[in-house]
């Protein structure tokens, strides 16, 4: 699953990566960037947590020329210098008049990675980041389609009311965690949300190699499920007993004709009717839907 999303096998507008401080998140990042180099023109990174020298070191050779970094990471709370970027800045507006050294109005489709939006959170409320994120997802960049808004958020920072509104928004959310196998290098716990409309879970182990590639994706499967493939077919408790607990058709049809003492059937109504004239008589006639016990109410009475 996580590399059919990176790869873009499975469409997601917004993909949402979370990692705590036990296990970063970067690796999936880069990896996400290198894939989206591959399917679209041009993938802006708004680099709010390091400069983008840092950054531009790790992504390979080959997909440099369609990464561009915007150095977010000077005057990230916007204090000095007002026309920087910042967690205060309109980034679709930012992007188009800072489209890169590279510039081509040829570019029909990009993709928008932020490094750190756990920035934004902390210094903004959670409805502008909100905000900020569906504005990128729906606008145009210099007349280019945005395929696709990314993001890295340190959940272990944030309250769960912020972090719900975050990932009510997204279409994809990769909860990144420590592997349970020795050898995996990450784990990650997957919520996408296809066009459909159907809700995919899974908890997938993968590697990362050197050119930030995803491989050895393995699932895991949960202890419920694994019972419930191997759990063998359960026994008829009443096969081997010495008497029988059940009835066949014949003896179905002898009870059925069997009438009891204290139930009045037709020909006894009648007999019962013809012998008493003048007299009064209440006959209660069970219907199917009543639950009627067949016992005797007064057998336990002396009369």
């Amino acid at each position: 699953m996580i590399g059919d999303i990176l790869e873009g096998k499975e469409k997601s507008k917004l993909v949402l990566i979370k990692d705590t401080v036990d296990q970063s998140g970067k690796p999936v990042l880069l990896s996400l960037i290198c894939s989206l180099a591959k399917r679209v023109e041009r993938v802006h990174v708004i680099c709010w947590d390091r400069n983008p020298g840092h950054l531009q070191s790790c992504i390979p050779q080959q997909y440099s020329s369609r990464v561009v970094c915007h150095d977010g990471s000077r005057d990230c709370l916007g204090i000095h210098d007002n026309e920087s970027l910042s967690v205060t800045s309109d980034l679709v507006s930012y992007l188009t008049s800072h489209p890169g050294h590279h510039s081509n109005p040829a570019h029909h489709t990009v993709a928008v990675v932020i490094d750190n939006l756990s920035l934004s959170l902390l210094h903004r409320a959670a409805p502008y980041t909100c905000r900020i994120l569906a504005n990128l997802r729906d606008a145009k960049i210099s007349g280019a389609d945005v395929e696709q808004v990314a993001a890295l958020l340190h959940a272990d920072l944030h309250d769960n009311h912020s972090l719900t509104l975050l990932e009510h928004l997204a279409t994809t959310i990769i909860n990144v965690m420590q592997p349970k196998m020795d050898q995996f290098l990450m784990a990650a716990n997957i919520l996408h949300k296809r066009l459909s409309g159907k809700v995919v879970r899974i908890t997938e182990h993968f590697n990362v190699d050197e050119d930030y590639r995803m491989c050895d994706v393995t699932e895991l499967k949960s202890v419920a499920d694994i019972q419930a493939t191997s759990e063998p077919p359960q026994v008829d408790p009443a096969a081997n007993l010495t008497f029988n607990l059940t009835l066949t058709d014949q003896e179905k049809v002898a009870r059925s004709q069997v009438k009891l003492p204290y139930t009045y059937d037709t020909e006894k109504q009648t007999e019962t009717l013809e012998r008493s004239v003048g007299e009064g008589k209440i006959f209660y006639q069970p219907d199917e839907a009543d639950d009627f016990d067949e016992e005797d109410p007064d057998d336990d009475l002396d009369i």
